[in-house]
């Protein structure tokens, strides 16, 4: 009986031994073929940016809070684009992602004008956890090549809305872009009215600054709910914008006998409503356009509101404006929906 006890134990510790080893060399194996994986994956990116022009983003990749470098960073990469060049957008030292330059690469990336005929687009991620979360939450992978694990990362449920459109206006997508705020800001499930009139003016506009040619022009919609409590607005068409639309350039050929010398002298005229719609039947179906964006901008909901086209960047909560020294090939809107008592309180 101890004979065979003993013979038994010796079976189970041998049987275990073996389970061991087997599992270390599993183990092994597998770090094996996760560092060759790896190497394989770095030796195709080298060979791959041997043939493009890798351009470094800015370390702060706002529209908002660094516009000049970053219009300057965008229009670089369309010039070399123009000359049929391949770029690497290079986010990974990126230290400030925000949701409005997400917007603005997510209309950059396709839009075949910015591409031009046989330029390409590739990059990478910044190397920010945080950042890096939020640029695939953001559905930016669903518009550009990648796998289909990066496509699907986007956060649907509660935290984004991505949407492209090839129409003028969709005023669904407007009601439901309202309601990620509303639910997110002030946990109720009604659109606000002076936000979702902002949504529609903007959508609406987009003929305007699409030249003569219509329907050329898409708008991209970004809204994304801030882990701080408010909800970001990024509205992006890539028109001709704002001041080289036929409505302002008509506006132009008046001012230019008073001395205008630069396009920030008409953004007086522009938020007063001075320079009106190129066509009366587009005034039947419209609101007010950028004039009633302004006035809605007023609400103290909106903590920001601004609006950056070609050469200006205004600030329609203070209605002051500033020239842009690299000219942003379009239009961008941007609103900031807060609960004012959460606003006041994080400010004091």
């Amino acid at each position: 009986m101890r004979k065979k006890l003993k013979k038994i134990r010796h079976q189970l510790s041998r049987s275990k031994y073996e389970l061991k080893k087997r599992r270390i060399s599993f183990k092994r194996k597998r770090e094996c073929r996760l560092r060759l994986r790896k190497y394989r994956l770095e030796v195709r990116k080298q060979i791959a940016l041997k043939d493009q022009i890798v351009k470094v983003s800015p370390s702060n990749f706002s529209l908002i809070d660094n516009t000049e470098e970053v219009v300057k960073y965008i229009n670089d990469c369309r010039e070399l684009l123009h000359k049929k060049e391949k770029i690497y957008i290079d986010l990974e030292a990126v230290e400030k992602l925000t949701p409005d330059a997400i917007a603005v690469l997510v209309a950059c990336a396709n839009d075949k004008k910015f591409r031009g005929e046989y330029g390409q687009i590739s990059g990478n991620a910044p190397q920010r956890p945080n950042l890096s979360k939020l640029l695939f939450e953001s559905g930016f992978y669903q518009y550009v090549q990648s796998s289909p694990e990066m496509k699907f990362a986007q956060n649907r449920k509660c935290n984004l809305l991505h949407k492209e459109s090839d129409f003028i206006v969709q005023p669904n997508w407007a009601k439901q872009a309202c309601l990620y705020g509303t639910n997110h800001v002030f946990g109720n499930s009604s659109p606000n009215s002076d936000l979702y009139e902002m949504i529609i003016e903007a959508m609406s506009n987009t003929n305007n600054h699409a030249s003569s040619n219509k329907g050329n022009v898409k708008w991209w919609l970004y809204a994304y709910n801030n882990p701080n409590g408010n909800t970001c607005y990024s509205f992006v068409d890539l028109g001709v914008g704002i001041f080289e639309s036929l409505p302002v350039q008509t506006f132009k050929k008046t001012k230019i006998k008073l001395g205008f010398s630069h396009n920030i002298d008409l953004v007086k005229d522009l938020l007063d409503g001075k320079i009106k719609s190129r066509e009366k039947m587009d005034n039947k179906i419209r609101g007010k356009g950028i004039p009633q964006i302004a006035n809605n901008s007023q609400n103290n909901i909106f903590a920001q509101a601004i609006i950056i086209s070609n050469n200006v960047k205004i600030n329609l909560k203070t209605k002051q404006s500033q020239k842009i020294t690299s000219s942003f090939r379009g239009t961008f809107l941007y609103w900031e929906l807060t609960n004012p008592k959460t606003y006041e309180s994080i400010k004091n």
